[in-house]
């Protein structure tokens, strides 16, 4: 691996290969059957089948949410409001427990084609879409998340969901597509107050071909400028633990944090920086954080990178063509960052050519 890494960073970036990206679109534009969605034997369609994540139908512990079709489906697709507790899925003669995973947007592959099934929830469920497929290929847009790796190629520490695609969006293409690479994104901040950016932060990623589900951490999204305020928001040794025990459990062969001057200035994303370099080496030491050491040992992460370091630099060309997608890897960083639908009124964009907030540089900061 480490040999693979090497030929990677020095001899430069060859074409992209890899399946075309999937911004989100109405499901009755992208394969899904018609479907009767009925709660106690009134239609709610409306909602569930409008291509928005915008609203949603809460259902309390013991209702039963019940999908019609014409012709058999094999998979059912559903974006929640929230992530759910587990559900049972019912239809004649089977069923299944799903939402084990604690997935946002779900995609269930059931045991046999039916024409019928019933949701029943044990906990209040908040779901904003539903889309039955038939059996055999699913659209492209349709996100099967898998688990967080067990061991990643590639760690990245975004702090807000549209970062991933902003400064990290080129090199996360580049390994997913081309390399082949398990890339995991752990988040610094949570949007709690913003709902849809959680649904953001998954088509963004989809978009650049990240399979492996986010983590996210349970930080406040708070805007501070500097990194003395950002650590006054936030307990220092919380973010370095948290940061370390993501490096020893995903096993990485390569972190990438954000810039230590936080890009155009913002003082979490210094912090996020600035404790990633603490965290790095601390990941690999026994004697700290033991709890995480226990629970998955310790890691020392061959390689750290970050953001618009003046150290050596990554060979990343991000001008050539994908042979199998028509697009470069700058084309797929905007097209993912296009998925972040709320924040296009921000003056922000994908480029190669601000000094601070381009997305092509990424220094060498420690080397092991």
């Amino acid at each position: 691996m480490k040999e693979m890494v090497r030929m990677f960073l020095w001899t430069g970036l060859a074409l992209l290969l890899g399946l075309k990206g999937a911004i989100p679109v109405s499901a009755r534009e992208a394969g899904a059957l018609n479907y009767t969605a009925l709660r106690g034997g009134k239609s709610i369609n409306g909602i569930l089948s409008d291509g928005s994540v915008g609203a949603s139908v809460t259902f309390s512990p013991g209702e039963t949410l019940e999908i019609r079709t014409d012709s058999p489906f094999s998979w059912l697709y559903l974006q929640w409001g929230q992530v759910p507790g587990t559900y049972e899925l019912v239809w004649e003669g089977g069923r299944m427990t799903c939402g084990e995973n604690g997935f946002l947007h779900e995609c269930i592959q059931l045991q046999q084609p039916v024409q019928q099934v019933k949701l029943v929830f044990s906990s209040e469920a908040s779901l904003c879409e539903a889309a039955p497929y038939p059996p055999g290929e699913l659209p492209a847009w349709v996100q099967r998340w898998e688990p967080p790796c067990e061991k990643a190629d590639l760690l990245v520490f975004p702090t807000h969901a549209d970062d991933d695609a902003l400064y990290f969006g080129a090199l996360i293409s580049y390994c997913t597509k081309y390399l082949g690479w398990a890339v995991q994104t752990a988040f610094f901040t949570n949007h709690p107050t913003e709902p849809v950016r959680s649904h953001e932060r998954l088509d963004g990623l989809w978009e650049l071909g990240v399979r492996h589900y986010p983590v996210v951490w349970n930080a406040p999204d708070w805007y501070s400028n500097s990194l003395e305020a950002a650590r006054r928001q936030y307990a220092r040794y919380d973010v370095v633990g948290w940061q370390v025990e993501q490096i020893r459990r995903f096993r990485p062969e390569m972190v990438v944090g954000h810039d230590l001057n936080g890009e155009y200035g913002h003082g979490a994303h210094q912090l996020n920086a600035a404790s990633l370099v603490e965290a790095a080496p601390l990941a690999g030491d026994p004697e700290v954080y033991l709890d995480s050491a226990r629970k998955y040992g310790v890691w020392q992460t061959p390689q750290t990178y970050l953001h618009l370091y003046d150290g050596k630099q990554l060979p990343l060309d991000v001008n050539q063509t994908l042979p199998e997608d028509g697009r470069t890897p700058f084309e797929v960083a905007q097209d993912a960052y296009a998925c972040h639908k709320s924040q296009q009124w921000c003056r922000f964009s994908v480029n190669q050519n601000s000094s601070r907030e381009n997305c092509v540089s990424f220094g060498l900061y420690q080397w092991q």
